[in-house]
């Protein structure tokens, strides 16, 4: 092991603070308005979050005509002029994702201090040390991806990344580390397309990801096996695929072995399997298919992707496809996905790319 790379990646881990949980105290001990920047999905996390720790709401802010003058969630969705115009003690929590640095200039140039500004991000924040824990528990294997960086920008947005889950400050993120959105999974520098590709599309929802593929590689390849657990997105990809040639779809998802487990349906691309509920949904190992030979794989599956790895281990250990995985589901998925691949192939090199903001379409390409 690098002794160097250790230890100063264990200084960067020990060096940290929770900037959600300063945030949080912060709030609590002044109690002022809680505004939160964005009534939509995102705005909806962060409110459901941040009631975890009895700070509710007062409004949403939202620069939509349409939204503003109206309910979400409970509470009325204001403009950007009311909010100005408050001259209450406020805090401006951002809750957005794909408008974060916009929503942030737009404030500061109208007039808002900064200090009023939250840059914590509450989307998925627990305050558990769990992932501290893990961790630092796991220094060797973050040593070892970090070596395994095959570029720059990749062991920039590793270490950047690493941090972030910690502390949860979205100003570790500047904005030029994020890659075209249009080369999510098909990165041209890093995945060579050819023309006999074998492409497993492991979340495939509605046949996005498929189309793209297609389009990458010219519509030359030899065939697309795709798999999608939930039945609203099954259909749609069915029809959206339907006149691409050699495009196979499974009804299935993908994990450790065949089985049926509980399953969070029919919410597009945020459908996931879950520890109970009213729905289910077949689970299938990719090893069942090895025999397609697939020269890909790319998985977008709202954290099970740890369990899909592991059901395709012959795969990986035999036909070493190039793989295109998240790893921004779960804060630990960062270390623990790609650990997992080089535990069974380590002459894997390995990539990131982030697509949006705060670690958010983060993906690992090992190739």
């Amino acid at each position: 092991m690098d002794q160097v790379s250790r230890d100063l990646i264990q200084a960067l881990l020990t060096h940290q603070h929770d900037y959600a949980a300063e945030e949080i105290w912060r709030i609590k001990k002044y109690s002022p308005r809680v505004y939160i920047f964005g009534a939509g999905a995102a705005g909806r996390l962060v409110k459901e979050n941040l009631s975890n720790y009895g700070i509710y709401a007062f409004a949403f802010v939202d620069n939509n005509e349409k939204k503003v003058g109206g309910e979400y969630e409970g509470l009325p969705v204001v403009s950007f002029s009311s909010l100005r115009t408050d001259r209450n003690e406020k805090i401006i929590v951002i809750g957005t994702v794909a408008y974060h640095y916009e929503v942030v200039a737009q404030c500061l140039e109208g007039g808002i201090p900064p200090h009023q500004i939250c840059y914590a991000d509450f989307l998925h924040y627990s305050g558990e040390k769990t992932v501290e824990n893990f961790f630092n528990q796991n220094i060797e294997h973050i040593v070892e991806i970090y070596g395994k960086c095959a570029d720059a920008l990749s062991k920039d947005l590793f270490i950047t990344n690493l941090l972030y889950q910690l502390n949860r400050d979205r100003r570790y993120y500047p904005r030029n580390l994020i890659s075209p959105l249009e080369n999510q999974y098909y990165e041209p520098a890093i995945v060579n397309l050819s023309d006999s590709e074998v492409y497993f599309d492991c979340g495939a929802k509605d046949g996005d990801t498929a189309i793209a593929f297609h389009h990458a590689c010219g519509g030359v390849y030899r065939k697309v096996l795709m798999f999608e657990p939930d039945a609203e997105n099954y259909t749609l990809l069915k029809t959206n695929t339907a006149g691409l040639p050699n495009m196979i779809p499974v009804n299935a998802g993908v994990g450790r072995e065949s089985t049926k487990l509980a399953f969070d349906g029919n919410k597009k691309g945020h459908s996931c399997f879950v520890e109970s509920g009213g729905m289910t949904a077949e689970i299938v190992p990719l090893d069942n298919y090895s025999q397609e030979g697939p020269t890909l794989i790319k998985m977008d599956i709202e954290g099970f992707e740890l369990q899909a790895l592991e059901g395709a281990r012959k795969i990986l250990m035999e036909q070493k496809p190039k793989l295109a995985i998240c790893v921004y589901h779960k804060p630990c998925d960062l270390v623990e996905l790609p650990a997992y691949v080089l535990s069974q192939r380590a002459d894997y090199k390995i990539y990131y790319r982030l697509y949006r903001g705060f670690g958010h379409d983060l993906v690992c390409y090992l190739v």
